[in-house]
This record gives structure tokens, C-alpha cells and sequence, in this order.
């Protein structure tokens, strides 16, 4: 009897685990936009003199779909437009001012690791995972007193290039490896349905972002890699798929 006692109470356990963890696993997809601050972590002026960094700002935006194991663990995609580059000032020669700003256009598809915790209507989240970028656009403008300026340079394979020529995107890899962290909390406007994400969230690219032939050294003699990097700041709306 003891032992038939013990068996329910243990079934009824495991059935009540199951339905429960049944019912934390969820599906979502969302939208997201947001404004970033957005760099190139050692500038590439091609023996060039370098330049004064200056603030470079641009928009970007993402679809996303999820999965939640349970209530604090998921996996989360985007496919998301974001842009990148960086703007540069500085006077040359005394007298000469000169301007440069690089504008990059990404596809970005990144793979989150999701831990989020909380019982109230707000939740804390936190996104971490690996970032691929494809290269959509690469333009310029570079300018001296307010004029396009032209210099010609020898890439390492021995071909001529301007340097201040306006499509630039050979002279960058089609793709970009980053590892991105998002911190900020999901606040539910309706429960175990929708809620909106607000955050905050770094990337740092792991891989140099030039093409071989214009990995130039600088006017000190040396090359360093250039990498991309930004903070954005974001907001987004989300919807659980078979909710209640």
C-alpha cells in the first residue's frame, strides 16, 4: 500500500513538472529599431595622414524570432539593417581642413543565448551570443576645404586606387564576425502575450574588417586591424505565439 502511495504522489509529480515546463515553452517574434554610436577601431588611411576621430551615428532596425525553453532560458535570432563606419576631421598642412566620413550598410544575423528573470510585469533580459555581418554598401566622403579630395595610392598588388573615391566597398570583407551583449528588461503590456523590450547593447567585431590588398601600413610603418564596434540603444515589440 505504502508503495502504491509512493508511486502515485511520484507520477502525479512528474506530471505536474511536465505540464508546467510545457507550459513556460514558447515561441515569439518581434521587431526592433534603434539609434547607435557606431566606430572603426583603428582607422585605415592608407599611409595617409591619420585623422582626429569625430561622432558617427546611424539607425538600425531587426525582425526577431525566439524560443524559451523555460521561464529564464531561450535562444533568440534577428535579421536586422544596421550601419556602421566612422567620421573623421582634422587640419593638415596648418591651413587644410579635411573631413571623412566612412558610411558601411550591414545585414546582421546573430545567435543570442537568452537568460531573463523577474515575477513582476518587468523582467530583467540579457542577450549574449555571436554576430555574422554581410556587407551591403561601403561609401565615403572625404574632402579637403571642402572639396573631394584625390590621392592616388598603390594597393599590395601593385593596382593604383584613389583614395578619396566615393564607392569604396572592395576595399572592405564581405562579412564581419562580432560577439554582442544586450542588457534591459521585458515589460509585458499584456501577460503571457505581448510585451516591449527596451536595452542597451555592445558589439565588438572579433575579425579585421579590410580587404588584403589595402591592409597598408600607416604613416608610422605599421598596420593595424581595423574593427568594428558600437553601443546601441533599443526598443522593440514582441508577441508570443500560442498564447493564451
Amino acid at each position: 500500500m505504502k508503495n502504491k502511495v509512493l508511486l502515485t504522489l511520484l507520477l502525479a509529480t512528474t506530471m505536474l513538472a511536465t505540464a508546467t515546463a510545457q507550459k513556460a515553452k514558447h515561441a515569439e517574434i518581434g521587431i526592433q529599431a534603434g539609434y547607435a554610436s557606431v566606430w572603426i577601431i583603428n582607422q585605415n588611411n592608407y599611409g595617409l595622414v591619420e585623422m582626429d576621430y569625430d561622432y558617427q551615428w546611424g539607425p538600425g532596425f531587426s525582425f526577431q524570432a525566439g524560443y524559451n525553453f523555460n521561464d529564464n532560458i531561450g535562444l533568440f535570432t534577428e535579421l536586422g539593417f544596421a550601419r556602421g563606419g566612422q567620421k573623421y576631421t582634422d587640419t593638415w598642412n596648418n591651413n587644410d581642413d579635411v573631413k571623412r566620413d566612412i558610411d558601411l550598410r550591414y545585414l546582421n544575423v546573430p545567435l543570442f543565448f537568452k537568460y531573463s528573470y523577474g515575477e513582476s510585469t518587468a523582467r530583467f533580459r540579457l542577450l549574449f551570443g555571436p554576430q555574422l555581418s554581410f556587407l551591403q554598401k561601403a561609401e565615403q566622403e572625404y574632402t579637403i576645404n571642402g572639396e573631394p579630395l584625390s590621392r592616388m595610392i598603390t594597393d599590395l598588388n601593385g593596382n593604383e586606387f584613389d583614395a578619396g573615391a566615393k564607392d569604396i566597398k572592395d576595399r572592405y570583407n564581405s562579412t564581419d564576425i562580432a560577439i554582442v551583449l544586450d542588457l534591459g528588461a521585458d515589460i509585458f503590456v499584456m501577460e503571457d502575450m505581448m510585451y516591449l523590450s527596451i536595452g542597451a547593447r555592445g558589439y565588438y567585431g572579433l575579425t579585421d574588417i579590410n580587404a588584403g590588398p589595402y591592409k597598408l601600413d600607416n604613416i608610422d610603418g605599421n598596420y593595424d586591424t581595423s574593427r568594428n564596434a558600437g553601443l546601441l540603444f533599443n526598443l522593440g515589440f514582441h508577441y508570443i505565439i500560442g498564447s493564451k
